[in-house]
């Protein structure tokens, strides 16, 4: 018989900890849905945009990395503001 009740204990314990990691795993996963950043206005973007091409002046690159350096420097700064990042700056 103490193997019958040992068997059983160890099969709920390890119920208990699956439901247990399913749940944990659903709150986290809620938790990065729930706390999503918000898009910046469109006015931020474009001041953003603005800063970043004078740098890229400043800095003299050349024009086949513009594109991908304005990108760039705006997600940084976007992030930084606590805003989420953009796909493209079209």
């Amino acid at each position: 018989m103490p193997s019958l009740i040992t068997s059983t204990t160890i099969t709920s314990k390890t119920i208990i900890r699956t439901s247990l990691a399913a749940l944990f795993a659903s709150c986290v996963a809620v938790s990065f849905t729930a706390s999503a950043l918000p898009a910046a206005p469109l006015k931020d973007v474009l001041s953003l945009k603005e800063a970043c091409q004078q740098i890229a002046i400043e800095d003299q690159l050349p024009e086949a990395e513009v594109s991908a350096f304005l990108l760039d420097c705006v997600n940084d700064q976007l992030t930084e503001m606590g805003y989420e990042r953009i796909a493209s700056l079209d």
